[in-house]
């Protein structure tokens, strides 16, 4: 496997474990059991540390990450059980995926890092098999669809999908831009874009809804300079920031305007680093603003 085979193979592995995450996050959201959702939660955290490890290889190696889905390998079931058993099955196909790569790259520092994670993914597989066995034990009920109102529903995951966009624009940001300020604030704003989707999700999936995670616009967001960037960034935050203020003087129920409320400020937050980082930028010279 030539170098450039090699970060084809680590770009379908990131494809893979973006998949997995989505997958691991509809259960989160649908599964009324907390145990078993902290459970998904914590291996769901795991494979979020894998794409990026994988990302920064891609980098490292000279390429670039697309943060794409392989979207066949997502899916969800209809009982806890399915659902845990698609688990499963996800986290076996990875480890024959990681180790078919295994075999064929030669260097050493990604056949560590395959190494590691398919130790990880195996795991996981034997975690999502006792909590099957358990679930055929004693199955956990899915909750019933109490009434929910249509409007909010398609609000809230319009909503969620805008954070998803946003998590996919900061990472990309992160494994791609150079400044390390920056990129150490679109991480801080991935992971609080993530809080985020969780609560919207969450909030979805207890009115006994579905989320819409399907999938989004993954092609490469590439600006002619950091400053320019920074302005999308920004821009998007407004606008952002601006719907969650006019949802809130919709007529919502009091939980769901409680999660667009603590959404909303912390949109207000992003904006402010990102303006003042912005506004440092005008300190360095020319050449240092267009060094994306």
């Amino acid at each position: 496997m030539d170098k450039q085979e090699l970060i084809s193979a680590l770009i379908y592995d990131v494809a893979l474990e973006h998949s997995a995450i989505i997958q691991y996050l509809y259960h989160i959201f649908l599964i009324p059991d907390p145990e078993i959702v902290s459970e998904i939660e914590e291996i769901a955290r795991q494979e979020m540390r894998h794409l990026k490890w994988f990302g920064q290889k891609i980098v490292q190696l000279g390429g670039r990450v697309n943060l794409d889905r392989a979207e066949d390998m997502i899916s969800i079931g209809n009982s806890v059980a399915e659902m845990l058993q698609n688990n499963v099955f996800a986290e076996r196909k990875a480890i024959e995926v990681y180790s078919s790569h295994l075999e064929l790259a030669k260097d050493d520092s990604v056949k560590r890092l395959l190494e590691r994670v398919i130790n990880d993914e195996k795991e996981h597989a034997e975690e999502f098999e006792k909590m099957l066995s358990s679930a055929k034990e004693n199955p956990p009920q899915m909750e019933g669809s109490p009434a929910a109102d249509e409007s909010t529903i398609k609000i809230l995951n319009e909503f969620l999908k805008e954070e998803y966009q946003l998590i996919i624009n900061y990472l990309y940001q992160f494994f791609h831009a150079k400044n390390w300020e920056y990129r150490d604030i679109v991480m801080d704003l991935a992971i609080e874009s993530m809080v985020h989707m969780g609560k919207i999700g969450e909030a979805i999936g207890e009115m006994g809804q579905m989320p819409d995670l399907s999938r989004i616009d993954f092609s490469e967001q590439k600006s002619s300079s950091l400053a320019e960037q920074v302005k999308k960034d920004l821009s998007m935050e407004t606008l952002s920031k601006d719907r969650y203020s006019k949802e809130l003087l919709q007529n919502h129920q009091e939980s769901v305007r409680k999660i667009l409320d603590f959404i909303n400020k912390q949109e207000d937050y992003h904006r402010h680093r990102l303006m003042e980082f912005f506004k440092r930028m005008h300190r360095f010279t020319i050449g240092e603003l267009n060094d994306g």
